[in-house]
């Protein structure tokens, strides 16, 4: 059995003694299981369980709405991270995943939510980009939501800007507004599990506990997730494999604990350079990330192409550029650099992964 199909099957199923529960009672007491944590993805302390509030749809992208308990995250701006701690006004830990509903794609872009009660504004806050262990890409922050009863949340998706192409950019060119109704109680989020990840089972190493169950429905309900997340906010979960859409398949090559899919498209003159960048354990594709390529001779550098971030139907999440066809053929090799991190928040098991990466490296082998 693999590390992870032992951590997923443990920690799903170890509920925590009371005695546990005492000592872990305050919510940043968690992050004191992991003292000293690897730089790079680690298996975080605990597994928490999700409240589906609802889903709903709006010029062919589809919003779902989950709440946790409140909990510490990493904002992350340039180089630097920060972490935003939770708030004695804090009810939940909001989250939403965008999804273009042809495809299944999950969508970068900027995401807000407006709640009410009974027509009173009770919240309204911009949510941060996000990256978890369970949930993947999404958006979310710790939020208040006032007293109990029946809410609305109106999310307002901004345009993205990333490329797009064909049918998809038709649908993610404009801004949208969706209502998801939903019943909130205090006591409902306070009763939400939060279960421990023991020392036996990798807490604290490197590695990651499995991603969620993509088709969580449109209804209230409960699930269980790791360190966060929820969905992996990729629809059904699969994005397309770049290898079958591409003239040329360099192969993949690895920087700390993100991996890089490579390939080149287009005979002669310029060529179409398209890099996937995903998680190392999970494969989750990462975007808001910073990417360029170069070609290497002789363990020389030569000049740099900045990739542009592109959504595309066919290829899914990527990163792309015309590169001039003779530069490449010329190199043996092609390396992958990250310029920027990832500015995506993160939760526990991410927060010191993606930063000073060294440039990854394919081999260059075009007819």
């Amino acid at each position: 059995m693999r590390r992870r199909d032992v951590l997923t099957a443990g920690a799903l199923s170890l509920s925590l003694s009371a005695g546990c529960l005492d000592a872990l009672e305050r919510e940043d007491a968690w992050r004191e299981l992991v003292v000293d944590p690897p730089e790079g993805v680690y298996v975080p302390p605990k597994v928490d369980e999700m409240a589906t509030f609802g889903t709903a749809t709006a010029d062919g992208l589809a919003v779902t709405l989950t709440a946790t308990q409140p909990h510490s995250f990493w904002t992350v701006t340039d180089a630097e991270r920060a972490r935003a701690d939770v708030r004695d006004h804090h009810a939940v830990h909001l989250m939403a995943t965008v999804t273009d509903l042809e495809t299944g794609l999950a969508v970068p872009t900027s995401v807000s939510t407006t709640i009410r009660s009974r027509g009173e504004l009770v919240e309204e806050r911009t949510l941060w980009p996000m990256l978890s262990q369970r949930m993947g890409f999404h958006y979310g922050d710790n939020a208040a939501l006032g007293e109990d009863g029946p809410h609305v949340a109106t999310v307002r998706i901004e345009p993205t800007r990333v490329e797009t192409a064909g049918a998809i950019a038709d649908r993610l060119e404009r801004s949208r507004t969706v209502d998801v109704e939903f019943e909130y109680a205090a006591a409902e989020i306070e009763s939400l599990g939060r279960r421990l990840i023991d020392e036996d089972e990798g807490r604290g190493e490197p590695g990651a506990v499995e991603p969620m169950a993509h088709d969580r429905g449109s209804g209230h309900g409960r699930d269980d997730h790791g360190d966060h997340g929820g969905a992996d906010g990729h629809g059904d979960g699969r994005e397309p494999a770049l290898e079958d859409t591409v003239d040329a398949w360099l192969g993949t090559a690895r920087s700390g604990d993100l991996e890089f899919g490579v390939g080149v498209d287009g005979p002669g003159g310029e060529a179409d350079v398209v890099a996937t960048a995903r998680t190392r354990y999970n494969g989750f594709s990462v975007p808001f990330a910073g990417l360029s390529v170069a070609p290497v001779r002789e363990a020389e550098f030569g000049e740099r192409t900045a990739l542009e971030e592109r959504l595309e139907a066919d290829r899914g999440h990527h990163y792309g550029a015309a590169v001039d066809r003779t530069v490449l053929e010329a190199a043996p090799k092609l390396a992958v650099i990250v310029d920027a991190a990832p500015q995506l928040s993160r939760h526990e098991g991410y927060e010191t992964a993606f930063f000073d990466l060294e440039p990854a490296t394919v081999g260059v082998a075009l007819e």
